[in-house]
């Protein structure tokens, strides 16, 4: 598999949502904490991915994740639907049939009320986005459906308000969603980068009225998109900064952001956490293999000059999500499994050392594939750490403190 190119990087793009995995390294290996696991959400007939944690209408706290692939007693992708109030005995309580054998990520907003679910691959050729409406959170019914300008599908999305940040697969260009009315969700602004053969968008990440795209070859791109740096708006975004890199694992060439979340440190600094991956050529889902990539730490505090000052490498494989809470990023390291990263004060080179403070094998013999670990999502809510993986579903873990 070329990497670098047009087809590839489709491909690869789903792929890297669906691959087994050599087992990460042990817990042990972290220092000085480590994760404890507190419940475990098991999914037998397919692979999992996508995750969202979010608080019900009722107080209550759930999770949806998605599935790809072929589904074993079903036809098509489901969301699957689960009671977290006893995070140690997760709860399947429902799922919602989804026209696509991707139901590739899903998206909730703040108040808990609407969650959107991407689809690919359907059988109506209708590829998008569903909506859900969480008046019963535990029972989530469909509101309507979107497709119009997403008939490619989507592969990341993030709720802004009533505002959803999308990466559209189809165009490879950022579009905005108004769904202040849920039943009627109306397209109010595109942007993309010029047009060629293999431009590709993965995901999108909004905050304090940036957006960071995660543009695979062409690195992160930075939106002003409400900040007034530029006076960008989310109908008409304006490019602040770029970020391109290149990586070194098959060969030397650009690319394969994945992922870039958003931080300010606690002096204060705007930090940019981006992480990349790469596959083998011809990957096998059902066999171990280590992937490739990094976390690099920029520093945005002038979006318009991202400015790489530190990197957390873990040798053998590659990043799919990465989420901060307080001074702490979790990151899904494909088959590295769960890790944790103390990420207080000032960021300068290699982080790996003392301050990676926990890791998790997400592999056990309970899922679609025994023992084979590929973390794929990661969401601290409420004090825990939830993680889905494609080949053992939904983890319910606590960063456990140091014994010193």
């Amino acid at each position: 598999m070329n990497v670098s190119r047009t087809l590839s990087l489709a491909v690869l793009a789903v792929l890297a949502a669906a691959v087994a995995a050599a087992p990460a390294p042990a817990q042990g290996d972290a220092a000085p904490g480590g994760f404890e696991v507190v419940g475990r959400g098991p999914v037998t007939v397919t692979r999992t991915v996508g995750l969202a944690v979010f608080r019900g209408v009722d107080g209550g706290t759930y999770a949806l994740t998605g599935t790809y692939g072929d589904c074993t007693g079903c036809r098509g992708g489901k969301v699957y639907v689960w009671d977290l109030g006893a995070p140690a005995r997760p709860v399947l309580t429902d799922s919602v049939a989804v026209d696509g054998k991707v139901v590739g990520d899903v998206a909730v907003n703040a108040e808990g009320t609407v969650a959107v679910v991407s689809r690919r691959q359907s059988e109506s050729r209708r590829d998008g986005l569903v909506v859900l409406d969480l008046a019963e959170p535990a029972h989530p019914k469909v509101l309507t459906d979107y497709f119009e300008t997403v008939t490619g599908g989507v592969y990341n999305m993030t709720f802004d308000g009533t505002l959803l940040y999308l990466a559209n697969a189809g165009t490879a260009d950022l579009n905005v969603l108004d769904l202040s009315d849920p039943a009627a969700p109306r397209e109010i602004g595109r942007w993309g980068l010029p047009d060629r053969r293999d431009k590709h968008l993965q995901d999108v990440a909004v905050k304090d009225g940036l957006a960071f795209l995660s543009y695979w070859d062409d690195g992160v791109v930075i939106l002003d998109v409400g900040k007034g740096v530029k006076s960008g708006t989310p109908e008409k975004p304006v490019q602040l900064g770029t970020f391109r890199y290149r990586v070194r694992w098959i060969r030397d060439e650009y690319g394969n952001t994945s992922t870039a979340v958003p931080y300010t440190g606690s002096e204060g600094k705007a930090y940019l956490f981006v992480g990349d991956r790469i596959l083998p050529p011809r990957p096998n889902l059902d066999r171990p293999m280590e992937t490739g990539g990094y976390v690099h730490v920029l520093d945005v505090s002038r979006p318009n000059n991202p400015v790489e000052v530190a990197r957390w490498t873990v040798p053998g494989a590659g990043v799919s999500a990465l989420r901060v809470e307080g001074d702490t990023l979790y990151a899904a390291f494909h088959n590295g499994g769960l890790r944790a990263l103390d990420v207080s004060g000032d960021l300068r080179g290699e982080l790996r050392g003392r301050r990676e403070i926990a890791v998790l094998s997400t592999a056990d013999g309970k899922g679609f594939r025994a023992e084979l670990p590929f973390t794929l999502e990661v969401e601290p809510f409420g004090g825990l750490v939830y993680a889905a993986d494609l080949n053992s579903g939904l983890w319910v873990a606590r960063l456990a403190p140091s014994p010193r």
